[in-house]
This record gives structure tokens, C-alpha cells and sequence, in this order.
């Protein structure tokens, strides 16, 4: 990976696009968000979700807001801080209790309407984070190193992202998903080439699929070639987003989650 991406997050980017405020999410942000929440929560806490879900199936009026979600997720915080309050060496509670935070702060975080619900959303980001420190304490974890990274992206420290993936990297170069989630994030800088390289290292490291990294890594790295084939026929203009990245394929995005639960 070349020396020049490790500050990408902090280049000017190039084109006419409209500043975000500090913190605030730009749309490709929020569709790795959205994919997060469907693929690893759905799969992880399917207790917590299943009612909104179930009561949306049976034909109740379920309205997703950051309210019904604080209702959803409030109750099982609450018992496993217990559980990790009595046992602070509780592993499993202790991932479970990262998870949720991170899971609960995207839902926040997608549905939030006011300054005061992100805030919300980053301050439940923050919980996630120091929870994975603790887990992280007690023995190296790759899977929560990548979470951990993925929650300061989705907090829009992008710069902190890139520089704890890149060192994750390096320090476990094996690790597919490491390697996709910082294609992810290069790629939502603009820096496409080296988002190429690491899509196609998490292929390298994932041929046969097992990890659940090949087939998304795959499907970034066609989409950033078509778009590059249509900046050299100068049709870049159609079927792309403010983000620079093509429409079609946008929602591949995973978190280390999707691939390991």
C-alpha cells in the first residue's frame, strides 16, 4: 500500500462537491451503515430486532425512529453492563455488549434528524469503542480491531479509520477483512487505486470465499473498473454519486462482522 494513502482522508478533493460539518455523514458513509445494520444485526442480535421486525410482518405500524430503537436496545445494554460489571474479564458479554453499542449507534446514526441524535448516535459509537478496548485488553482480536476502526469511521473520523486499519494490516496482514473495510474506506476518499489494491488483497486472502470477503471485494473491484473505463470514454458523469463511486454495487460494503458471524 503506498505511503501517500495514509493521509488521504486529510487531501482536498477534487470536483465540485458540497462540505459536510465536522461529524456529519456523507452518503456513501451511510450506505456501508445501512449494510452493516442489515447483514451483522439481523445476524448478531436478532433478539433485539426480531419484535420490530416480526410486528412490522404481522401488520402492526411500527415507526422506525431513534425513540423506538433506544427501546429496542436499552433493556439488553443495561443487563449485559451488568453481567460485565460483575465479570469484568466476561469476554463473550463483553463482545456482545461492543456489538450492540456499534449496532445501536448505526441505527441512530441512519435515523437521526437532529444534532442531538447524532450526538446521541456518536456518544453510543463511543460506549462501542471503549467496550472493544476493554475486549482488546485481554487478549489481540483482529475481528474487534476491525469493528473498533469501523466505529470511528461511522463517527466520521475517517482519518483514525485509515491509520488503525492500515496498522491492523500490518500487524495481522492475513486478515481479509481488515483489508476490505480499508478498500471501503479508501474508496470513499476518492482513492481508488489503492482501494483496488486492498479489495484485491482481501480476494488474495479470501479465494475461496470463507471469510464472506471475495464475493464483495470482487464486486468493488468491477464496479471501480467500469467507472474508470467510463472516465476514459469521459461518460463518468452518469450513474455515480457525490461520493465518486457507481450506483450500481454501492451496497456491497461489509463490516468484519458480516464476514465472521
Amino acid at each position: 500500500m503506498s505511503n501517500k494513502s495514509k493521509s488521504s482522508a486529510n487531501k482536498p478533493q477534487s470536483g465540485a462537491k458540497s462540505a459536510r460539518k465536522p461529524g456529519e455523514l456523507s452518503r456513501f458513509q451511510k450506505i456501508v451503515i445501512v449494510l452493516f445494520v442489515v447483514v451483522f444485526a439481523l445476524s448478531t442480535l436478532a433478539g433485539a430486532l426480531a419484535s420490530v421486525f416480526q410486528s412490522t410482518q404481522s401488520g402492526e405500524s411500527v415507526e422506525l425512529n431513534v425513540e423506538s430503537i433506544d427501546a429496542q436496545y436499552e433493556g439488553d445494554a443495561a443487563d449485559l453492563e451488568a453481567k460485565v460489571s460483575e465479570n469484568p474479564e466476561d469476554s463473550e458479554s463483553l463482545r456482545t455488549l461492543g456489538d450492540t453499542y456499534m449496532t445501536w449507534g448505526t441505527y441512530v446514526t441512519v435515523l437521526a434528524t437532529t444534532d442531538e441524535e447524532t450526538s446521541h448516535a456518536n456518544e453510543l459509537f463511543d460506549k462501542a469503542i471503549a467496550t472493544y478496548d476493554s475486549l482488546l485488553a485481554l487478549g489481540e482480536n483482529s475481528d474487534v480491531s476491525v469493528n473498533r476502526a469501523m466505529c470511528e469511521y461511522y463517527q466520521g473520523d475517517t482519518s483514525t479509520a485509515i491509520n488503525d486499519l492500515e496498522a491492523l494490516t500490518e500487524s495481522d496482514p492475513d486478515y481479509a477483512s481488515s483489508w476490505l473495510n480499508l478498500g471501503v474506506i479508501y474508496q470513499a476518499q476518492d482513492e481508488n487505486e489503492d482501494a483496488i489494491a486492498a479489495y484485491e488483497k482481501a480476494v488474495e486472502l479470501d479465494p475461496e470465499g470463507e471469510q464472506g470477503v471475495k464475493d464483495s471485494a470482487e464486486s468493488r473491484i468491477e464496479s471501480l473498473q467500469e467507472t474508470s473505463d467510463e472516465d476514459s470514454d469521459g461518460t463518468s458523469g452518469e450513474g455515480t454519486s457525490d461520493d465518486g463511486t457507481s450506483g450500481e454495487g454501492a451496497s456491497d460494503e461489509t463490516s468484519s462482522d458480516d464476514s465472521e458471524n
